[in-house]
């Protein structure tokens, strides 16, 4: 395709070409120069066979190609040349990518780590693949992912695309700030008063009223699925009509299913989605939901050291046994998942090592939409590696993901990667040594006497000494590993300041309020900007620990 800046190849569209095999010819072109200098012509032509042509179109386009599932790729040579293809949504371009992923090694690790080789010659072997990627919707809630190019790349859906609301609905569409006041019977009635901090799901006042809600917001926004689900409280109504109801069956889920049912009855068009979460993580025992409802299935608290069906995950069995449930009345299943903890998201939290195992579990299952609650818009605990190995996976579920972590650590720490995966595995393997399971909410003063005592810190500080002297004349690795030292330094103060009485060997006031400001500035040279979920910052932080 490419010898010593020359190619007598070109990209074929059809005259027709929509604005998707547009871009995805422009994307091919850009790729293709950046690797080998050479600006290939993009012209439209009504045959698209033709000697040395690149075609690029969607899988309507051409005959004599595989058939594949939404967002499918197809990647075929033929006497003519390269065909690429894909299904409908963005299967067109991820072929692209997956191209240039697959066949020319380039690599998109994080936003600050991009590969693209640089080559004179350039040959790709007969090819003959084509790929449909097991869940139709894929997302990893992370900074890297809130980028489009990045999201686009490793072909995950953006942040909840196509859904105005995406949880906890109740709270945007029947606000307490403008409905308790005047309508108070729409929500619970919890010690004998009438309480915002969730809706009555036996009231008809509020179906009504939400009805009408959805009706205005549908023709202002057509989404195809919209949220109606409780708000982010473990309270629930107590009013005789949901008792009564609760005592029927399997408590809060026997009054949500029915209201939800009602409203997707009245839009049979949509699909309507609400929460298996906390107090509704049960099915109804009287009532399934209806064939347009989805249910978003969330596995909260269980043990993060251990995948959700390995044996040693105790913690994890009741909400298996609760999926097994709602699989038996629904196949429309959403699966919402949490891998880091978000209320402090820069402590070293040792999960990676059952990211593979949760996600072919989630295939396993059936399930078609998955997503991965990270840490969100911001920087974290290995956040940029976490992001990447998830999104590879949430593709290929069987991908190698011990090479798909050593390509990311060879790529992204240099020299000093071998160690970084050292101080990964000996995380985890501590973390498995005492009985402390791993919670998403988690403060990491439960672990200081566990995988984060101070004879293990130590050996973690060790470890990334150790990878700082290898990479001490590039800035950029070394950065990088600072902010994983950030991460134990973080763990250390939540520790100290937590446990007044025993601040790790009786550390003096003036030591910690140093240890205050010297990772206050190390935060800011090296841009961490928030500690929990995008919205709590260094600087709250210091002044919250400062004695």
């Amino acid at each position: 395709m490419a010898d010593n800046g020359k190619s007598q190849y070109n990209i074929v569209v059809a005259p027709d070409a929509d604005k998707d095999e547009l871009f995805a010819s422009l994307e091919f072109q850009r790729y293709f120069e950046n690797i080998t200098g050479i600006k290939l012509r993009i012209d439209r032509k009504q045959n698209l066979a033709g000697p040395y042509s690149i075609r690029i179109g969607k899988n309507t386009r051409f005959k004599n190609i595989p058939t594949v599932g939404v967002d499918g790729v197809i990647i075929k040579t033929d006497n003519s040349g390269l065909i690429i293809s894909g299904n409908m949504n963005r299967g067109l371009l991820y072929a692209v990518y997956s191209f240039f992923e697959k066949y020319l090694d380039c690599r998109f690790f994080a936003l600050d780590e991009i590969k693209i080789p640089k080559k004179s010659y350039v040959v790709i072997p007969q090819v003959n693949y084509s790929y449909s990627p097991p869940f139709t919707f894929r997302s990893y809630y992370s900074q890297e992912n809130s980028n489009k190019a990045y999201a686009d790349f490793h072909k995950e859906n953006y942040f909840f695309e196509g859904r105005l609301y995406h949880a906890h609905s109740l709270a945007w569409l029947l606000p307490a700030e403008k409905y308790f006041k005047t309508n108070p019977e729409y929500f619970a009635l919890i010690d004998g008063k009438r309480d915002p901090s969730q809706i009555c799901f036996s009231s008809e006042g509020a179906l009504a009223e939400l009805i009408k809600v959805l009706q205005r917001e549908i023709q202002a926004t057509p989404n195809k699925v919209w949220s109606v689900s409780h708000l982010d409280s473990p309270n629930y109504c107590h009013c005789n009509l949901c008792e009564n109801k609760y005592k029927k069956g399997n408590g809060f889920s026997e009054t949500l299913i029915p209201f939800v049912n009602r409203v997707a009855k009245a839009f049979p068009d949509k699909i309507i989605s609400t929460l298996a979460y906390n107090q509704s993580i049960l099915p109804s025992k009287l009532e399934k939901p209806a064939s347009n409802v989805e249910i978003m299935f969330c596995f909260t608290h269980i043990d993060r050291r251990y995948a959700v069906d390995s044996d040693k995950n105790k913690e994890a069995k009741k909400f298996i046994e609760a999926l097994q449930d709602w699989k038996k009345q629904t196949s429309n299943l959403f699966i919402w998942d949490y891998n880091v903890n978000y209320f402090h998201s820069l402590f070293p939290f040792p999960n990676l090592d059952n990211f593979q195992q949760n996600i072919v579990y989630f295939k396993k299952i059936g399930a078609k939409s998955i997503f991965l609650e990270g840490i969100g818009p911001q920087q974290g605990e290995f956040s940029e590696l976490k992001s990447y190995l998830a999104s590879e996976l949430l593709w290929d579920p069987e991908a190698d993901a011990d090479l798909l972590m050593n390509d990311f650590l060879m790529n992204y720490y240099g020299d000093a990667w071998k160690d970084i995966k050292e101080y990964i595995t000996i995380l985890e393997l501590n973390a498995g040594k005492y009985n402390n399971p791993l919670d998403v909410y988690a403060n990491p003063v439960i672990y200081k006497d566990g995988y984060l005592n101070q004879q293990n810190m130590a050996a973690y500080r060790g470890i990334l000494n150790k990878a700082l002297n290898k990479v001490k004349t590039s800035a950029k690795f070394t950065n990088r590993i600072k902010k994983e030292m950030l991460s134990i330094d973080y763990a250390e103060l939540e520790i100290l300041s937590n446990t007044p009485n025993a601040r790790m060997g009786r550390t003096s006031q003036d030591t910690y309020n140093n240890k205050l400001n010297s990772f206050k500035e190390e935060a800011k040279k090296l841009n961490i900007t928030y500690l929990r979920n995008a919205e709590f910052t260094v600087d709250e932080f210091v002044k919250q620990k400062r004695r």
